[in-house]
């Protein structure tokens, strides 16, 4: 079939922009060129859109090229169909997450009394969500139904809760500073007087940030340890927040101090 050819280098053409759109959306955000509505909302979709024509066009390939027994142009058709999946992969996951996850983007191991933003207030300029604690306030649902960010923390993040150890509260303080370092967070405050670590992480694409804040507090004949996540943009943070913690218990499990 003389248009096998054509049709693979379609699909493996369409990969490359699809490829090239999500990169320059990407990281084009994160430098500053333009703001995440544009980069996110606005061009990244194209890439969605190509990558998911790209795709198709590469399926058109393998099954002519299977039903006519020809191999033409298998680099290009390959590439396409293979490149096109890997990068629809993630986002089009992500969509499916932020579909299936509570829209909340705060999340504490304290609902009742969570840590505190201090020096990062003054460093959250041009965030769209305020700093205050977002567990009382009420959340539409997919279905409709309202419920308070801390009620769906504990419905869907139950296993995120205080962490107390037996350990004094100056080496359980140590010990979280070094597993913030280990989770290649940025740093802005250290105050071992008051048991206060704040921090930011960046995501690589688009350079979205999210702010930490870890408290540790005395706590009988040990000490406890309160961490806190929440993101400056975004409705849904597709579990992320939830998920950094998550690590940085596993982390924390792992340092001396």
């Amino acid at each position: 079939m003389r248009v096998l050819p054509a049709i693979a280098k379609l699909s493996f053409a369409g990969f490359a922009i699809s490829l090239l759109i999500g990169l320059i959306a990407g990281f084009g955000t994160r430098a500053g060129f333009w703001d995440f509505k544009f980069g996110l909302l606005q061009l990244f979709p194209w890439c969605l859109y190509i990558g998911i024509a790209a795709f198709v066009i590469g399926l058109v390939w393998v099954v002519s090229a299977l039903i006519a027994n020809v191999g033409a142009s298998a680099r290009y058709g390959l590439i396409g169909l293979i490149g096109s999946a890997a990068v629809l992969a993630l986002p089009l996951y992500d969509i499916y997450v932020a579909k299936t996850s509570p829209p909340i983007h705060d999340i504490s191991t304290d609902i009742e009394h969570p840590p505190q933003f201090q020096t990062l207030l003054g460093m959250r300029k041009g965030a769209l969500n305020g700093p205050e604690y977002d567990g009382p306030k009420l959340v539409a649902m997919p279905d409709g139904t309202k419920h308070t960010t801390s009620w769906l923390q504990r419905k869907y993040d139950g296993d995120i809760h205080t962490i107390a150890i037996l350990t004094p509260p100056e080496k359980l303080f140590n010990r979280a500073l070094e597993a913030a370092k280990d989770m290649g967070w940025n740093i802005v405050a250290d105050a071992p007087d008051e048991g206060r670590i704040e921090a930011t992480d960046t995501s690589l694409f688009f350079g979205f940030t999210d702010d930490i804040v870890i408290r540790v507090r005395p706590s009988g004949m040990g000490a406890k340890l309160d961490i806190r996540s929440k993101s400056r943009v975004g409705v849904s943070d597709v579990g992320k927040n939830a998920a950094r913690i998550r690590e940085f218990v596993k982390t924390l499990a792992r340092t001396s101090g």
